[in-house]
């Protein structure tokens, strides 16, 4: 019996030999190794994309009255371009004859809002006005745009030539006989009531795609952040949804689902600092998105190519899988103690290729609300 009791002591002091042996190296649920992790959800926004609607002609041909063959084009939702010009084309219903607009009155309405002393919000509106342009550059959440000019302004649409179809393209330095590949907004009479058609945002193309969203950049389709079918496929749904994940220094955001961005432009994160009452105080560039984990392959490319097949899909043309990863080793002002102090948000936004990157605009698709024990703690 004393020797049993030997062996039992002798055991049980190797036993938590090993155990006190283990502590450094390995974690349990009660001692974990590393800093703490918190999740939350990413949700879809009532977006801001880009719209508006234009006001055709009576006529589809020009009339007797030039007064009566006026065009008024209504936008919002744009992003500011650092390169590029915002331009103004009129087309038969076929696409197949482009008319550059010209000489347009380009009436800005620009919606600031503060907070008082009382707490209460004040509503400031200016309005601008610019005449005999060809273009613009300006964009953002709180301007409204009105451009109006007539079809006679444009020598190449001739008297006899119909307007069926309105585009506003993005343009270089050098603008051609006919609009560049990045096509983003239109409107066609025949979608029209009373003269009047919403503007629609995408990839423009010369006929109406069929119903669904299995398009290519060549055939157009337009842009829409969620659908619960697609053409050539049955049905499917396809609703952007993830996870954003701060684990001490490291911001992840793994999240699926989304459409294949227009021709032209690209999704990319923000991370978004607020200030003691919740409002906006600073923006972080998290990037452009990638492939997840291992590959992380850039999708910048993916409105036009399919830079990751393992996750980008041409038919239907979905992402499947995105990612972002960043430190705020290489991030300033996340990079506090603790790190992402004051940070409450993280956004997923669609943007232009032509806009400054790193600029937030104002195209939000995703957005995470990020809890107090990451903004706070």
């Amino acid at each position: 019996m004393a020797s049993m009791r030997l062996i039992l002591a002798s055991t049980l002091s190797a036993a938590l030999v090993v155990t006190s042996a283990c502590e450094d190296t390995r974690s349990t649920t009660l001692e974990p190794v590393g800093a703490l992790g918190f999740g939350t959800l990413l949700v879809r926004t009532a977006t801001n994309l880009p719209r508006g609607f234009v006001n055709f002609p009576a006529s589809v041909v020009a009339s007797a009255t030039p007064a009566t063959d006026s065009v008024i084009v209504t936008l919002a939702g744009l992003d500011s371009l650092s390169i590029g010009t915002y331009t103004v084309w009129f087309a038969n219903d076929s696409a197949t004859k482009f008319a550059r607009a010209g000489a347009m009155d380009i009436r800005t309405t620009r919606v600031d809002s503060t907070i008082n002393a009382a707490g209460d919000p004040v509503i400031t509106t200016v309005v601008s006005t610019v005449t005999g342009a060809t273009g613009f550059r300006s964009g953002g959440s709180n301007k409204l745009f009105r451009l109006a000019t007539s079809r006679i302004t444009s020598a190449a649409l001739l008297a006899t030539d119909s307007l069926n179809v309105v585009l506003v393209s993005i343009e270089g330095a050098t603008v051609g006989a006919a609009p560049s590949e990045v096509r983003a907004l239109w409107a066609r009479r025949s979608q029209a009531t009373a003269n009047a058609a919403g503007v629609r945002f995408g990839t423009f193309a010369p006929r109406i795609p069929a119903a669904g969203f299995a398009g290519s950049p060549t055939a157009g389709q337009e842009f829409v952040v969620a659908s619960s079918t697609t053409a050539g496929v049955g049905s499917m749904t396809i609703v952007p949804r993830g996870r954003v994940e701060v684990r001490g220094k490291i911001l992840i955001a793994n999240d699926s689902n989304y459409f294949r961005p227009p021709v032209g432009y690209y999704y990319n994160a923000y991370a978004i600092k607020l200030d003691t009452t919740g409002r906006v105080n600073d923006t972080v560039y998290l990037g452009r998105r990638t492939s997840p984990y291992p590959s992380r392959t850039s999708l910048y490319e993916s409105d036009k190519t399919n830079p990751a097949p393992d996750v980008v899909f041409d038919t239907p043309r979905v992402i499947f899988a995105m990612a972002t990863r960043v430190s705020t080793d290489s991030l300033p002002k996340a990079n506090s103690t603790p790190a992402w102090l004051n940070f409450g948000l993280v956004v997923v936004n669609l943007e232009s290729k032509f806009a400054a990157e790193g600029k937030m605009g104002a195209n939000t698709v995703l957005q995470a609300t990020l809890p107090k024990s990451v903004r706070g703690r």
